[in-house]
């Protein structure tokens, strides 16, 4: 069986995956608290602040739900402006194959490498299937690449049996 898939990452994309990966991580408790916290204080002490103390409290109240996702789609666009060409991404019994343009480059489902928490190297998420052979290197498959959400189930279920033989889940 082989599957392929050409596209390429969009802002938003990229925007989905780092906004995950911040809420499945501690920081989003630290933010959810500073965040309540400072609803407390402004809540509490709203009527004795002056102007500029008001300022600060709104802007403070701000940083989390709306200045960190804005900066983090900012740097997303960065991001998918430097990619100029489609990706191909491949996956058969042997491996995957990635193509950008000419470069053409194949890694054995062997050489899978889990990350040092022992996490998976094919994750599912809800809006994109994330394959991660390395601890430096991500490659996001978005929901849009695939025909339906049994496509994606079917192949993320092909990349764990293929790393399950491997010996690598």
């Amino acid at each position: 069986m082989r599957y392929e898939y050409t596209y390429r990452n969009t802002p938003g994309d990229y925007w989905k995956f780092r906004m995950e990966n911040y809420y499945r991580n501690w920081t989003a408790i630290v933010s959810i608290v500073f965040t309540l916290s400072i609803l407390a204080l402004a809540i509490a002490r709203w009527n004795a602040t002056n102007g500029l103390g008001k300022a600060i409290l709104i802007i403070l109240l701000l940083v989390f739900p709306l200045f960190q996702p804005l900066f983090i789609y900012m740097t997303s666009i960065r991001d998918a402006q430097s990619v100029q060409v489609d990706t191909t991404l491949s996956f058969d019994t042997t491996g995957m194959e990635i193509k950008v343009q000419k470069h053409v480059q194949r890694i054995p489902w062997k050489s899978f490498v889990p990350d040092v928490k022992g996490g998976g190297m094919a994750i599912g998420r809800k809006s994109m299937l994330v394959v991660v052979p390395d601890q430096v290197h991500a490659y996001l498959l978005p929901n849009r690449v695939f025909k339906s959400d049994a496509e994606k189930k079917e192949l993320l279920d092909f990349m764990i049996d293929q790393l399950k033989k491997a010996g690598k889940q």
